[in-house]
């Protein structure tokens, strides 16, 4: 919008009617503001509603994912849940009342998906992500990781060496927890009777009876700070931890070893493809596990901040994603 003003010099009628005039000047100057108000721009908000308009936004955290035979799942901050049907390709965007911070997500052998809130609570979907059910967790203690067993049972593990299980989809919970004061942090059911559990300083339990009961396994070295853990079976597993460390062991447990990895950042995931293990970190990097060592895989997305996403698309895809509204899905083989 254009607006033009003029001036012009008074006439001597006009000073003659000076005292009326200086009466009026501060209705005048009002009228002014009002028209050069009027004669500004409007803002655009193009841009920002674009951006509103968008499933993935600049904004976003994202924290885990998950998947059933029938949709694609990724939690993250302010409540936020994105859901696939077509393996990553297209996104629906929803923001879960209260905006729950949400830490992490499963999928049950059922179909069921539940994700965790830092709140303490944890929210259920029976219907494939499209909508969710909020449910207390019956403690005091701060939540850290969530899994769902074979027999379809909600495992959270947390402060205070917190672990509990939920029989019926989160409404009522039973306690397993071992009364010391560490933070665990991963669980995982490696089949319906073995199950692990790590934390921090190094702490880690063990069970052989699908969870009813759990053993203190060998400390791991120098007090190692477990982000996260995947076993293959009950002999072969990993640990990620932070500056780069990766822990191996081939025992179970009973002995671990540090294996080399090629960039001195926190790796804060693992997943399996195939015959493959990956681990996803900080910076952006994304690891294949190859003969005792870590290879960097370029997967050739503009990712500078931590990746924590990490969850087989298919049969050689990897979804990836993190901090800044990063999520993509990459091909698996390309190594760097």
């Amino acid at each position: 919008m254009r607006c033009t003003m003029t001036t012009s010099l008074p006439s001597f009628g006009e000073m003659r009617a000076a005292p009326v005039r200086d009466a009026l000047h501060g209705l005048a100057g009002l009228a002014t503001a009002i028209l050069l108000g009027a004669c500004e721009a409007p803002l655009n908000l193009d841009g920002v509603q674009r951006q509103e308009a968008t499933p993935i936004r600049r904004s976003d955290m994202y924290q885990e994912a998950a998947a059933n035979e029938r949709a694609l799942v990724v939690v993250g901050n302010h409540g936020l849940v994105l859901r696939s049907t077509d393996a990553g390709q297209n996104w629906q965007r929803q923001e879960l009342p209260g905006w729950p911070s949400l830490i992490d997500v499963t999928a049950c052998p059922d179909g069921r998906l539940a994700a965790l809130a830092a709140e303490s609570q944890m929210i259920v979907s029976a219907d494939d992500g499209q909508t969710w059910t909020t449910h207390p967790l019956a403690t005091e203690e701060s939540p850290q990781g969530i899994t769902c067993d074979p027999a379809n049972r909600l495992w959270v593990v947390g402060s205070f060496s917190t672990i509990m299980f939920s029989a019926d989809g989160g409404e009522n919970w039973q306690d397993r927890s071992t009364g010391e004061d560490t933070i665990f942090t991963t669980i995982q059911f490696i089949d319906a009777t073995h199950a692990v559990v790590f934390g921090e300083f190094g702490s880690n339990v063990h069970s052989t009876d699908g969870g009813e009961t759990w053993t203190p396994g060998t400390p791991l070295p120098n007090e190692f700070y477990a982000q996260d853990t995947l076993f293959l079976d009950g002999a072969t597993g990993w640990v990620a931890g932070l500056a780069g460390q990766i822990l191996h062991t081939a025992d179970g447990g009973a002995t671990w070893a540090l294996q080399k990895s090629p960039v001195p950042v926190p790796i804060y995931g693992f997943t399996r493809l195939g015959a493959d293990v990956y681990a996803v970190g900080g910076e952006g990097v994304l690891l294949r596990q190859q003969a005792g060592e870590w290879v960097r895989i370029e997967h050739g997305q503009p990712v500078r901040q931590l990746l924590r996403v990490l969850q087989p698309v298919g049969v050689d895809r990897l979804l990836i994603g993190g901090a800044a509204g990063a999520l993509y899905v990459v091909p698996a083989a390309t190594a760097g």
